[in-house]
């Protein structure tokens, strides 16, 4: 994998770690992202993952475009990867929750890829001639 889109150190108590930057979306078809997250001995409570979508950047949902959880597993750095189907155009930010109101989570590291459209200049998608070879 490339160098991790990014790391926090820590995630304190019941806080949240959010991305600095957001992804840029242009012919996209899916998103993956893949979270690390490294778990104290003592932990057992889960982190979440929070998907959040701009049309233009600056104007962002209130509500997550959607979530998962990340399983807790004691002193053990735990990998998930998860692919979402996105909008084709627009900007997702991420944030990163740590479930627990007594222990810090203690490193979360996140990358992402992006499967495009292909860049089409023959006939629209859906064309009966180019589908069916016929005139």
């Amino acid at each position: 994998m490339r160098q991790p889109w990014f790391i926090e150190t820590a995630i304190p108590v019941s806080g949240s770690a959010r991305s600095s930057g957001a992804i840029t979306l242009v012919k996209a078809r899916t998103l993956s992202i893949t979270t690390a997250i490294t778990f104290p001995a003592s932990t057992t409570d889960d982190a979440t993952v929070y998907l959040y979508y701009s049309p233009d950047g600056r104007n962002w949902d209130t509500i997550a475009y959607t979530s998962w959880t990340i399983a807790h597993t004691a002193s053990v750095t735990v990998q998930r990867t998860v692919i979402n189907d996105i909008p084709e155009h627009g900007f997702i930010r991420l944030i990163v929750t740590n479930g627990s109101a007594t222990i810090a989570i203690t490193t979360v590291k996140v990358w992402y890829t992006i499967q495009s459209w292909e860049s089409w200049t023959g006939a629209d998608r859906g064309d009966i001639r180019r589908d069916t070879g016929e005139d």
